[in-house]
């Protein structure tokens, strides 16, 4: 059984920060980098990724709660893998309920899947060692069920 890596959320916070420079107001950038340090409450989580390099398929699953299925966009290396980790929001009925969008960061180290709103608001993220071969960075939509 593959053991969650704990990852630096400031790591994720910076990595966020460049990659959505120029394409999100940097108010919004400040208060999702904000709240991403700061979160605390977390939920076990697994799931996998697939990518086609321009089209990616993610699902989360949180232990004894909902999945996340997630279709993006965005330049990626083909392949897929499994994702063991953790999601972190402070309002996990929130997180299910409004979660409309997504961005995700796969590098060599880590995947990290952000989520948002339809006002650009973080709700959550999940935060998953890198056991895939997936790089890259984009964004798209999906829900919890």
């Amino acid at each position: 059984m593959n053991a969650p890596q704990t990852i630096d959320k400031q790591l994720i916070a910076h990595d966020f920060r460049v990659a959505m420079h120029g394409k999100l107001e940097p108010e919004k950038i400040e208060e999702a980098t904000a709240a991403l340090v700061a979160s605390e409450k977390a939920y076990a989580a697994n799931g996998s990724v697939a990518s086609l390099i321009f089209y990616l398929k993610f699902q989360v699953n949180i232990t004894d709660g909902k999945t996340f299925d997630g279709d993006a966009g965005g330049a990626s290396s083909p392949g897929g893998g499994a994702l063991f980790g953790h999601v972190y929001t402070d309002d996990l009925d929130r997180l299910y309920r409004d979660t409309v969008s997504f961005e995700f960061q796969a590098t060599p180290v880590y995947l990290s899947i952000l989520y948002f709103d339809s006002h650009s608001k973080l709700l959550g993220h999940f935060q998953s060692g890198a056991v895939s071969i997936v790089t890259g960075i984009g964004g798209g939509k999906g829900k919890w069920q």
